[in-house]
């Protein structure tokens, strides 16, 4: 059986939210599994010293990643308000809920994207226990469960695994891909994976 190809990621990244639907149909094109991996983007940033948060970042590449998001959504035909009210939110309450998903059974591309689409599209706060729970019961989960669960000993220690194994595979920030050992890094990478999972075949 193929190994699963990895996803590395934060809800909060824009960038993370336009590869979810492009990914899960590479994956039922190559039959591949997603490896759903939330990870601390800013140990990757600290670490790496490859990358900054946004409003650190010069004014130029904030101005030009205004263009280049609802350019990305229209491409992939997904909805996006690229200036959310909400935005920057905290990741680790999403992570974590997405992590007690998994753990728990539940289908994480459902939750995650929902999350994903509460920051991006529908101005909800997904550093905030409400609004969170009401996401997962949305998508059929127990939501007040998972975000009691978010902070469990279980959950943090596969979050930072999953950010330990990022930095192993020479990750620097998200979204990242691992296929067959080789990274990619980047939504706009998605294409690439298919010609490459096309061309190993």
């Amino acid at each position: 059986m193929s190994d699963p190809i990895k996803f590395y990621f934060a809800c909060p990244s824009p960038w993370s939210y336009l590869a979810m639907d492009a990914l899960k149909a590479l994956g039922e094109k190559h039959s591949r599994e997603i490896a759903f991996k939330p990870t601390h983007v800013g140990q990757q940033w600290q670490q790496t010293s490859a990358g900054r948060p946004l409003g650190d970042r010069p004014a130029v590449l904030q101005a030009y990643r205004l263009i280049e998001l609802p350019r990305w959504a229209a491409w992939r035909g997904v909805p996006i308000n690229t200036e959310p009210k909400h935005f920057p939110a905290p990741f680790p309450l999403s992570s974590g809920v997405i992590i007690a998903a998994g753990q728990a059974g539940a289908n994480m591309y459902e939750i995650t994207r929902a999350l994903m689409r509460g920051c991006w599209v529908d101005e909800l706060n997904i550093g905030d226990p409400s609004d969170v729970a009401a996401i997962a019961d949305g998508v059929g989960l127990d939501g007040a469960a998972l975000v009691a669960a978010a902070e469990s000993d279980a959950v943090t220690a596969e979050l930072q695994a999953n950010t330990d194994e990022s930095l192993a595979d020479g990750a620097w920030s998200v979204p990242s891909f691992v296929v067959d050992g080789e990274l990619f890094f980047g939504q706009d990478r998605i294409e690439m994976m298919d010609w490459r999972l096309t061309d190993t075949k």
